[in-house]
C-alpha cells in the first residue's frame, strides 16, 4: 500500500518511532479528557465550559463560601442542594441536550480503536461514533465488563460514568475518595489493559484531577511494570511540556510554531493524519484465506478483486458452499468477513474498515446474527457497490431500509435454482470497470515510483482475474477455477504452463515472491523489481494495455 502523503510539517511526524509502531500493533489506549470536549458547539455557537469556568458557574450559586477548586465546588454544590440537583445543573452547564460533536470528535471517531477510555461525563464521543456509523459500546460500571466482546466495535470505557447514570458519576470528593473501593473490577480491568498498552492522554492539563487519579492508579497497581505515559498537547502556550515530563509523562506538542493555534483544528488534523499512517502501517499485517486474498487486502485499490461477504457465521458457511465457487467466474475473489485477520485482535476494527474500503463488491446479508450494522458498512463503502440480501423471515426490513435487495429463500436446497443466479448477476453488474488506458497509466505509475511490491501484486491479481473469468484451463467444465497462488509440481501446473506459454516462468516466479511477502519473509529487492517489470510487460500484452 502506498505510503500516505504527510506534509513536512505534519503533526503525526512528532510521534517517536516506537510510539508509531505501538499504534500499528494496536497497543494504544487513548484516554480522553475535557480538552477534547472543548471543540463541541451548540447551534447558537456556545461551547462547553472548562473545568475552571464550570466551577465558577457553580460557585455563583453557593452562599458565603469560596471553594478551593472545581472538585471542591462540585462537592459543595452537592452538599448544599443535593446530588440530583447537581446532576441537573451539570447537564445545563454542559449543554448536553443541545451540543453537537466538534471537528476533533468527528476526526477521532474515524480511528477504529477497540478500546477508548474517557473521564468525560457527556455523550459527545457516542454522538461522534454514531455520526460515523461506527459500532460503539459504552461501558459504565462493572456489570457491563462481562459482556462478550464484539471484535468490530469500539468499547468506550466511561471511567467516571455519565449524566445518565448518576449513581456511577464521579464528580465530588466523596466519589473520588471511595472510587477504587467501590469499583475493584473496573480498576482491575483498566490495569489489565495498561499492562500491554501505551496510555495516551489527550485533552488533559497538569492540574486535571482526573489525569492525576489515573496516573496514581497506574503506579499503585502496576508499580515498575507501568508503561510510559504520553500526553498529546495540541499547543503549549504556557510551556507546560517540561512540567509534564518532570511528572513522568512524555509530552508531545503538536503545534510548536503557533502557540495560539486553534486546538480543536490541530487535534482534528492530527487524528486525520493518524488514521492515514495507521492504515498504511496495518496493511502489511492483514491476512485472508490465501496469498491472493491477503495481497488484495494489502495492495493499492487499483482494479480491486475482492467480493466481500458479510453475514452471520452460519450463513457464511452456506455462502462458501453455494456462492463462492461461482463468484470466481466473474473474475472476483470471494472472501468472508470472518476471514479478515490481523496480527492482534485489537487491530480487528481497522482490519474490517480496510476490507470494506478495498472490496470491489460487498454482499451484505440482513439475516440475524450479522455483527456489522448495515449503516456502518454503507458509510465505510462511501458509495461503492454493495449487494444487499434480504432476510426471508423479516421482509419488511428491506422495505423499511428502502434498499433494492435480493430475496434469499429460507430453504437452502433452493439456493442454486434462482437465488445464487440472481445474486451472481447483481455482483457481475456491480463489478467496477476501469478503462484500459487508466489501468495502464496506474500500473506505469507504480513502476515509475518504484513500488515494485504493489506492481507485482497488482499484475498477478489482473492475470488471475482473467484466468478465473475465462475459466482455468486446468479444470473441467463446472469445476471451480484453480488459481496459481501456490506452486505444485504435478497436475494443474502442466495446464498453467500451456496457458501462459513463454510467460509461465515469470508468472510462477511472481507467485513465489508474493508468497514469501505474504508470509513476511525477506525478498531480494533486485529480484522483486525485475520480476515486477517483467510481469508488467506480460499484463500489458495480455490485457492489451497502453499507458497515455
Amino acid at each position: 500500500m502506498t505510503a500516505p502523503t504527510i506534509p513536512p510539517d505534519g503533526y503525526v511526524r512528532r510521534l517517536p518511532g516506537g510510539l508509531r509502531r505501538a499504534l500499528s500493533a494496536g497497543r494504544w489506549l487513548p484516554i480522553l479528557g475535557a480538552g477534547v470536549s472543548a471543540s463541541a458547539v451548540t447551534e447558537d455557537e456556545k461551547h462547553p465550559p472548562t473545568w475552571s469556568k464550570l466551577a465558577a458557574a457553580l460557585e455563583a450559586d453557593l452562599p458565603g463560601r469560596v471553594p478551593a477548586g472545581p472538585i471542591d465546588a462540585l462537592s459543595a454544590y452537592a452538599d448544599t442542594y443535593g446530588r440530583s440537583y447537581l446532576v441537573e445543573r451539570l447537564g445545563e452547564l454542559l449543554y448536553v441536550n443541545d451540543i453537537q460533536p466538534g471537528e476533533a470528535h468527528v476526526a477521532f471517531a474515524k480511528l477504529p480503536f477497540d478500546t477508548v477510555v474517557t473521564t468525560n461525563i457527556d455523550f459527545l464521543m457516542e454522538q461522534g461514533y454514531a455520526g460515523q456509523r461506527r459500532p460503539c459500546v459504552p461501558l459504565i460500571g462493572e456489570s457491563q465488563l462481562a459482556m462478550q466482546p464484539r471484535p468490530e466495535a469500539t468499547y468506550l470505557l466511561k471511567f467516571h460514568g455519565d449524566l445518565n447514570h448518576p449513581d456511577q458519576l464521579v464528580v465530588t470528593e466523596e466519589d473520588y475518595d471511595g472510587f477504587v473501593r467501590r469499583n475493584p473490577l473496573l480498576v482491575t480491568y483498566l490495569s489489565g489493559r495498561l499492562l500491554s498498552r501505551e496510555p495516551i492522554f489527550i485533552g488533559y492539563s497538569l492540574d486535571d484531577a482526573d489525569m492525576r487519579e489515573i496516573l496514581g492508579l497506574l503506579r499503585e497497581r502496576l508499580g515498575r511494570m507501568t508503561r510510559p505515559s504520553w500526553a498529546i498537547l495540541p499547543t503549549d502556550p504556557d510551556d507546560e511540556a517540561p512540567k509534564f515530563r518532570r511528572r513522568g509523562i512524555k509530552a508531545i506538542v503538536l503545534e510548536e510554531r503557533d502557540p495560539q493555534a486553534d486546538r480543536a483544528s490541530v487535534l482534528a488534523k492530527f487524528f486525520n493524519e493518524l488514521r492515514d499512517v495507521w492504515q498504511h502501517d496495518t496493511a502489511s499485517q492483514l491476512t485472508g484465506r490465501n496469498d491472493a486474498t491477503t495481497a488484495e487486502l494489502r495492495r493499492n485499490p487499483i482494479a480491486p478483486q475482492l467480493a466481500l461477504v458479510i453475514a452471520s457465521r452460519s450463513l457464511l458457511t452456506l455462502y462458501r458452499e453455494y456462492l463462492f465457487p461461482v463468484v470466481r467466474k466473474t473474475g472476483l475473489l470471494p472472501l468472508g468477513v470472518d476471514d479478515v485477520r490481523a496480527q492482534d485482535l485489537a487491530m480487528t476494527p481497522m482490519a474490517i474498515d480496510m476490507a470494506l474500503s478495498k472490496a470491489a463488491v460487498v454482499i451484505y446479508d440482513l439475516g440475524r446474527g450479522n455483527s456489522l450494522p448495515l449503516d456502518y458498512v454503507i458509510n465505510r463503502r462511501n458509495g461503492a457497490p454493495e449487494a444487499i440480501v434480504s432476510n426471508p423471515s423479516d421482509p419488511g426490513l428491506a422495505v423499511a431500509l428502502g434498499a433494492d435487495t435480493i430475496q434469499r429463500p429460507s430453504e437452502m436446497g433452493t439456493w442454486p435454482d434462482t437465488f445464487v443466479h440472481n445474486l451472481l448477476n447483481r455482483i457481475s453488474s456491480q463489478k467496477p470497470s476501469l478503462e484500459a488506458a487508466d489501468l495502464g497509466d496506474n500500473l506505469q505509475r507504480l513502476a515509475d515510483n518504484a513500488e515494485s511490491d504493489q506492481l507485482l501484486w497488482t499484475c498477478l491479481a489482473l492475470l488471475e482475474s482473467q484466468l478465473r473469468e475465462k475459466g482455468n484451463p486446468s479444470t473441467n467444465e463446472g469445476e471451480s477455477p484453480i488459481l496459481p497462488t501456490t506452486v505444485s509440481v504435478v497436475g494443474p501446473m502442466a495446464a498453467l504452463r500451456e496457458h501462459f506459454a513463454e510467460d509461465f516462468e515469470v508468472v510462477i516466479q511472481g507467485v513465489r515472491l508474493r508468497h514469501d511477502m505474504m508470509q513476511n519473509l525477506s525478498v531480494a529487492p533486485r529480484d522483486l523489481a525485475q520480476t515486477a517489470e517483467m510481469l508488467l510487460r506480460v499484463v500489458q500484452e495480455r490485457l492489451q494495455l497502453q499507458s497515455r
